[in-house]
């Protein structure tokens, strides 16, 4: 009872806190008017900054376009990354970041860096929050850059020029080259980038056969598989497929696929890595990758593997075409289940005959 007062209250008071926040910080010193097209030519921008705090792996890899598609039309323009978490890892080596600075959800780290920043004076500043939190809105204001640049902020003072609103019916790709376009920016690759070093690749060389990935583990509890079921479609890719399979996740699941290892037998493999770019080293040498999660795709669609992406669907979720899959060899299965408002569906429900029928 207590938590869902909790909630509730929570809810009443986020628009109130957020419009307090934008009454604070939604001001810009200089060049507040509005930009159109063709920002890169037209207003002489020299440096760019990205602003990616939310960590989210799966959004980082998609970015990779925007780095490389920039400066193979301005290869003099700086590009600066604000990152924090894992997605840091996906960008560490990208030959074509210039800066990359690391964010803290601490007040007065934002501040730091805020004021770090600034003294860089960057000519134009992207952010992708659709909603911005009171220390984000604070953390673009003190940046400084000369123009801002945000999504769905037409009534913002703060930002020189807004991107429409993201559809969600459309692949998260298509707001990515509406951001392009108004760079200046007209042909485009959509594909994504992950540079590693000799020390990732290393994560396969005990791995001397062929293999496909299986990561049953998702960001949410709601779209990661249960052991019983890990079991089940851990028993399947080994039915269907010749090869070794491959199981991943997180340190805190390892006693878990230990437990699945010890079941299947030898063709089972739970290798020890690293960090997300062993991960992806791992997957890049895979023949096929099955995943609920979207990280896990995008690094697959980086490398173009085959994939079986497990989605949930209901009306209001619409991942799997937002974030889903981007590329021609994946396939996608739908986990259906009626429920009642404010519950979450059950991946763990998936209907295990359509695994079989997507596995080649």
């Amino acid at each position: 009872m207590f938590r869902e007062l909790n909630r509730k209250f929570q809810d009443y008071m986020r628009p109130k806190r957020l419009a307090l926040g934008k009454r604070i910080w939604d001001k810009k010193k200089t060049n507040k008017r509005k930009l159109e097209n063709n920002i890169i030519e037209k207003e002489n921008i020299q440096s760019i900054l990205f602003l990616r705090y939310d960590g989210k792996i799966g959004d980082m890899v998609i970015n990779t376009l925007l780095f490389r598609e920039i400066k193979k039309k301005y290869p003099h323009v700086k590009i600066g990354v604000v990152s924090r978490g894992g997605a840091t890892d996906i960008i560490r080596y990208n030959k074509n970041i210039d800066k990359l600075y690391i964010y803290s959800k601490k007040r007065k780290d934002i501040k730091k860096l805020g004021a770090r920043i600034s003294k860089e004076k960057y000519d134009l500043l992207i952010d992708f929050s659709e909603i911005l939190k009171i220390n984000q809105m604070m953390f673009v204001n003190l940046c400084e850059a000369k123009f801002n640049m945000g999504i769905n902020k037409k009534d913002w003072n703060l930002f020189n020029i807004s991107i429409d609103k993201i559809d969600y019916n459309y692949h998260i790709t298509k707001l990515y080259d509406d951001i392009l376009k108004k760079l200046g920016i007209e042909t485009v690759n959509l594909s994504y980038d992950i540079f590693l070093t000799e020390e990732e690749r290393k994560a396969v060389n005990n791995i001397q056969e062929d293999y496909i990935v299986f990561n049953p583990y998702a960001a949410s509890k709601h779209r990661s598989f249960n052991v019983e079921k890990s079991l089940e479609i851990s028993k399947v890719l080994l039915e269907k497929r010749k090869e070794k399979l491959v199981l991943i996740g997180t340190i805190d699941h390892r006693a878990e696929l230990e437990k699945i290892k010890e079941t299947l037998g030898k063709r089972v493999l739970v290798p020890k890595l690293n960090g997300i770019l062993e991960v992806a080293s791992v997957i890049k040498n895979s023949k096929l990758v099955v995943t609920p999660d979207t990280s896990i795709v995008h690094i697959a669609v980086t490398y173009d593997k085959d994939i079986l992406g497990i989605y949930r669907k209901n009306k209001e979720d619409k991942n799997s075409i937002l974030w889903g899959p981007n590329s021609k060899k994946a396939k996608i299965i739908f986990v259906e289940e009626d429920i009642k408002p404010g519950q979450e569906i059950d991946i763990n429900k998936v209907n295990i005959d359509e695994i079989v029928k997507g596995v080649k």
